[in-house]
Formats: C-alpha cells, structure tokens, sequence
C-alpha cells in the first residue's frame, strides 16, 4: 500500500466524491465517539494512520472554556474506518513542572525509533509552554522528558520533517498598541528534539488572520503552510504555499485561500495526510452528543475526517464537511479481527473508556493494559466460531485488594469473575469466567472493571477456549 509520495494533480481529482452508497462502508463522522477528542494531529507511520487528540473535559473552574483538558489519546487506522483508542497516554499529572489540566493541541514526530508528542500547557507561574514527552510506539505510552523547551512560549506545536532535518512550528501571542496578535513561529529542532538548534523566525504567510493550528506538509517541493482563524464566521482553514519550510508563504506570485469552512458547532483545527493514495482532511466538530446525552459544543468537540482535494493549479479545494466520513481502504495483509477460541492480547482493543493505558510490564506477554480505573471499560472485535459456553482465562497483576470483571457481548452481560489483589503490579496470576457466547463475525466483547482504589489491575491477555 502506498503511503507517501505524489500523485498527479489529475489522480487527486479522481478521489471518491462524500455521497455513499448503501453498499459502501463508511467511517461516518465524528470518528471519535468514545471520548471527546479533539485537535486532531495525524501521520502515516509504517502504512498505518496515528491520530492524537487532546482531550476535553469539563473546566476546572466555574466558566466554560478549556482549563479542563488534561490529557492525550492516540488513535489508529490501516482502513480509515475502524479507529482503535490506545488510550490516556499522557496526563497533566504526569507533568511534574506543569499546572493542572490545560493541555491543548499536541504534534506528534518520530526521529530514528523514537517517537515524540509535543504538547502546549501552563507551567506552575501560569505561561503556555511547549512541553515534549517521549515514547517507544507511536501508541505510547509517552514520558514527559522532565522540562518544557527553553526560551519559547505558545501552544498548538506542529513538527514538519523535511528529509533529515525537523521544523517546528507553534502558535505565539505579541501585544501591539493593547491588541493581541497571534504569531506563528517556526525553529528546526537539534537532533535531540527537545531543543531549538537557532532562533525562533516569524511565519511570513501572506495574510493577518492566523489565530492557531498551524499545520505544514508537503507535496513535491511545494511547502503548504495552513492554519486556523476562529474569527472566520465562515472559513476558518486557509492554507499558503512556499519553497522553504520557513516561508515565505502567499508571497507574490504563490497560492493562498481558504481550505476549511466552519465546521459544525466548533472551530476548525486540522491537519491534512495523503493515505492509500488518497488525501484526507481531519478536524473536530462540536455537534456531537455522546452516549450520556451530552450534547457537544464548541469546548466539547469529536475528531471528524473527510475528503481533501487539490486543484489543477496546485491549490487547495475548499472542504466539504460531511457526516458520512469517509470510505473504507482495505487494510495491509487484509488484517481480520482476532478468533475465539483464541488468544487476545489485552492491548488489542478497538475502544476504551476511562484512564485505561498501554504499556510495558515487566513479564508481560509483550504489553498490557494499566491505569485501570473503577467503572473503565475495553472493547475488542472478534470473530467467534460457534455458540456455547466458552471460559475465559484472564492474566493479570494487581497491588490493590481486587476488582471484578465483567464480560458483556454486544449490550448483554454475559458473564464475570473477581480478581484479588497478587501483591504487586508485576505478580501475575491467571483467574478463569464462564461466558455463554454467540456465533457471529466482529463481534463486540467488553470488559468492564469495578473495583475500590486509585487503580485496579494490569491486565496482560485473555484466553477464550470452547467448553
């Protein structure tokens, strides 16, 4: 599957149109129902799509804006159309030089085998920083590196990697005759990603209207500046082009124009990859009432993704904000969900409520889940071969004094056990359910936890065998 690359300004106006047949599988907008995740910043990583989100909560204090946002979840796609959460991968209490919640658009990068989140939040003396954390997988979880980048403020980091060298561009603030203006800035990285190697330059973009979300890609040598304007009552994504990552963008001569119209409920935030040969155009939308019956806003938003086209001249075409999504792409090696009777790694799952995390556990088989809070919940998608009793054999590890696990298919509780405490997150036992199972394909199996104390269990996998 092609991943990255060009194609011809004609192969990009052949891309699928937004209307669907009932034949066709689409992912269907929001894409993230699950949380509400926002601030989408997305990349091909080895012909797979990683998405990270911020994460809106309710503020901390008493008005409605962003102060509650506290953390980041990673999303992944090889189909566009099934999306699977890989949890909470990193939180302000994870931050030991940072202030409560207040962690806003994040960018992602990966240097050699190493993968970085970039993320904005208030330090302690409340100034907005540009913070990074680290992670082994593009799925995390990821570990704050201890200190913000020194000498810059702002928020909403992107990285562009342009051959060996990494950009990085962030949203800044300078007060001119009492009036705030918004200022995008860009600086490469030293090899160690976590420091400026020169000084800070102005983003010279042809226009006055950037507020935020820089987002910059390119496609052959030409360089596509784009960013949000929340002022725009109706475009709010416009883009520029250039021949340098540092601009300048919209100059004379080069391309500008508006790329995103006011998405639903919400400001635009995007950002923009080309995939199976095909570009895509993420953004959020705060139209979206979850499960609970919250009804979304613009400070309670859900990613979205539809179809981005270029223009003959180069140019970006307007996008067009559909609730049918996108298509389904056939994932590489036609991967199928996991067999019962089987064995399903616990990491695996395709959704996730709750603080549930990925990492490594010392004796695990390969990763586990963690951070297991009372009342989460996973969900995994599975092929199940016949009807009947099955037992499910959990491996797992806990310091606490137990929890119970429920198993549910579909919306029908079909079985549980108690787990008790092992003495240490890395002690693993093995405790056995009964579950009554139907036959079927993608079948949804959740495992739900409830249980007293800050944290429950490490799970590491399950065992589902016929009975």
């Amino acid at each position: 599957m092609a991943v990255a690359g060009l194609t011809s300004a004609n192969a990009d106006q052949q891309q699928a149109g937004t209307a669907a047949t009932t034949s066709e599988v689409t992912s269907g907008n929001p894409i993230v129902k699950n949380i509400r995740g926002a601030d989408p910043d997305v990349h091909v990583r080895d012909g797979t799509v990683w998405m990270y989100t911020s994460q809106d909560r309710p503020p901390v204090d008493a008005s409605t804006n962003y102060s509650g946002m506290d953390g980041y979840h990673v999303f992944s796609s090889t189909d566009m159309v099934n999306w699977t959460d890989h949890g909470e991968v990193l939180h302000s209490r994870d931050v030991s030089w940072g202030s409560r919640g207040y962690m806003w658009a994040p960018g992602a990068a990966r240097r050699g085998t190493s993968n970085y989140l970039f993320y904005p939040h208030k330090d302690r003396s409340g100034i907005w920083r540009i913070g990074v954390a680290t992670a082994n997988s593009p799925a995390g979880p990821f570990t704050d590196i201890g200190r913000h980048i020194p000498d810059i403020s702002g928020i909403d980091p992107m990285v562009l990697q342009d051959g060996s060298d990494y950009y990085l561009y962030w949203s800044g603030w300078k007060n001119e005759g009492g009036q705030t203006k918004h200022i995008p800035y860009v600086a490469r990285l030293k090899s160690n990603m976590t420091e400026l190697a020169e000084t800070p330059r102005v983003v010279s973009y042809g226009a006055t209207n950037h507020k935020e979300g820089i987002f910059v890609f390119k496609r052959g040598t030409t360089y596509y500046f784009t960013y949000t304007d929340w002022q725009g009552e109706t475009d709010q994504g416009f883009w520029a082009t250039g021949s340098s990552p540092y601009g300048p963008f919209g100059a004379a001569g080069q391309l500008k124009g508006a790329v995103g119209p006011s998405p639903a409920g919400a400001q635009d935030h995007h950002s923009i990859i080309r995939y199976a040969d095909k570009w895509y155009y993420f953004y959020h939308v705060g139209n979206y009432t979850n499960a609970a019956g919250e009804p979304g806003a613009g400070y309670r938003r859900n990613a979205s993704v539809d179809y981005l086209h270029f223009r003959a001249d180069g140019g970006l075409k307007k996008v067009v904000h559909t609730t049918t999504g996108v298509k389904q792409v056939p994932s590489p090696g036609g991967a199928t969900s996991p067999g019962v009777p089987g064995r399903i790694q616990a990491e695996d799952f395709t959704a996730q409520t709750g603080g549930v995390r990925i990492e490594t556990a010392a004796g695990a088989d390969g990763r586990s889940i963690g951070y297991v809070t009372d009342g989460s919940s996973v969900t995994y998608e599975v092929d199940v071969a016949a009807s009947g009793r099955h037992r499910v054999t959990f491996r797992y590890a806990s310091a606490a004094t137990g929890a119970r696990i429920s198993v549910t298919q579909g919306r029908a509780q079909v079985g549980g056990t108690t787990v008790r405490g092992t003495g240490g997150w890395t002690a693993w036992r093995s405790v056995t359910a009964d579950v009554d199972l139907k036959a079927g394909t993608k079948q949804r199996l959740t495992l739900t936890f409830d249980g007293a104390g800050d944290y429950l269990l490490n799970l590491d996998l399950f065992d589902v065998i016929r009975r």
